[in-house]
């Protein structure tokens, strides 16, 4: 009967292994002269959900659902993380098919990347990076549309797309990170371990913006920690949870069709948790947590 209950909840997360919390103990995130940085939210998408969609977690609340990207504004160059959307949007959702469409709605309830910059003063043109915390479509798709950005990617992550040939396989589309290929980088997390993350890489080497492993939705997800300004310093995690309850509890998420592997995602969500505990002073960001985005500085024309 068990066997049965976990084939028939597919997207549901009854059957995922335990999340094991470690005794992680804190340690200096970054060197004291790192470098701060300004960093804005660009809202791509917002709607009202039940709580209990984004986290298995039995419960009335509501959950402000979100598709952001983010903006740093580093001395080498603009930055964006996680460009959601491009103008291809529409043609991407009616292509990827009726089960995408109905589970992600259609392209009116989106905005690009490109609109969301120019509604805040940017130009597309002016983006000198990208960085993804992980290849699926709701975090790539403008990617060609940033025609200026180097594409800063996992190495793991850009191996597990390669053998990708569908127009949507395994929660990517292809061609965002096709359209994009004379602009890709890849890196390891070669640099040193900190805050129980078992690696690091450092995006522009001053400790601005640092890489940290986060695999298990994806083999390559990636969080980055962003130092802000007067010592703030964001953790944008990802999909590793949809919810900041998802780390606080900690709990993996209810739906979980695209998570690639439930045993590291255990323990990422595990590390996470521990984070959260030992570092009170960073600010947790789940990709999806559309309260937890709107903590930061919107952006706005100036």
């Amino acid at each position: 009967m068990s066997r049965i209950l976990c084939a028939l909840s597919l997207f549901v997360v009854a059957c995922a292994p335990p999340i094991v919390v470690p005794d992680a103990k804190a340690v200096a995130m970054t060197p004291r002269d790192a470098r701060e940085v300004e960093a804005c939210v660009l809202m791509l998408e917002t709607d009202d959900r039940p709580v209990s969609q984004g986290v298995a977690e039995a419960s009335s609340a509501r959950w402000k659902y979100a598709i952001a990207a983010i903006a740093v504004k580093h001395p080498a160059g603009l930055l964006i993380i996680d460009p959601g959307f491009g103008e291809s949007i529409g043609d991407d959702l009616r292509r990827a098919g009726p089960f995408v469409m109905a589970v992600m709605g259609t392209e009116r309830t989106k905005t690009s990347i490109g609109k969301a910059m120019a509604a805040a003063g940017m130009d597309v043109a002016d983006a000198r990076f990208a960085a993804i915390t992980h290849a699926h479509w709701d975090h790539t798709g403008g990617l060609g549309d940033l025609r200026n950005a180097r594409v800063l990617v996992a190495k793991t992550e850009l191996e597990w797309t390669r053998p990708f040939t569908r127009f949507f396989d395994h929660g990517v589309m292809p061609h965002h990170l096709k359209r994009a290929k004379e602009r890709l980088f890849e890196f390891e997390f070669s640099g040193p371990a900190i805050d129980g993350f078992e690696g690091t890489f450092d995006l522009f080497g001053d400790g601005a913006v640092v890489a940290v492993p986060l695999p298990g939705h994806t083999p390559g997800s990636t969080g980055f920690l962003v130092r802000g300004p007067k010592g703030v310093t964001w953790l944008f995690s990802g999909d590793t949870t949809w919810t900041f309850r998802g780390v606080e509890l900690p709990a993996h998420k209810f739906l979980r069709a695209f998570d690639s592997d439930l045993d590291a995602l255990s323990s990422s969500i595990g590390r996470l948790h521990a984070f959260l505990e030992n570092r009170p002073d960073v600010k947790v960001i789940p990709a999806h947590d559309g309260d937890a985005l709107s903590a930061l500085p919107r952006c706005d024309p100036r």
